[in-house]
């Protein structure tokens, strides 16, 4: 039984179909790819968001040397990110200690960032023994 054009039009089939699935592959990975991108800028933002805390605080210990311990307070830093932070201020001049927090929950994923900040210095200047992100 010959079928004139039978290996040809398998032909074209086979290579359609390969076409067709790289074509997938490489659509799916670039969404993949999306994800992950927009999921790394909330996490810096999660992590700006908490640096900024950390230096408000460091400005309230700047502002009061003799800052009464523990104290802490809360900002929204992003209404659009829904980005906001938190900190609290340890210890006693001049060994004080900043814990901040940056969250960011725009998507509904709350990512959160972390950052521990210690002073070993207070007046006139500050003196930041470390400054670390910390899980």
């Amino acid at each position: 039984m010959n079928r004139p054009g039978f290996i040809s039009l398998l032909t074209v089939i086979l290579v359609g179909a390969v076409a067709s699935s790289v074509a997938l592959i490489i659509l799916f990975s670039g969404v993949t790819s999306s994800k992950t991108s927009f999921s790394v800028t909330q996490s810096a933002q999660a992590k700006a968001a908490a640096n900024a805390c950390a230096e408000l605080a460091l400005g309230v210990i700047q502002a009061n040397i003799t800052t009464p311990t523990p104290t802490t307070n809360s900002y929204t830093i992003d209404i659009n990110t829904k980005a906001q932070c938190d900190y609290s201020i340890t210890g006693v001049a001049p060994n004080y200690s900043v814990n901040s927090t940056g969250t960011v929950d725009a998507t509904g994923k709350n990512i959160k960032k972390r950052v521990s900040v210690t002073l070993n210095q207070v007046g006139p200047t500050l003196n930041i023994a470390s400054w670390q992100e910390v899980p």
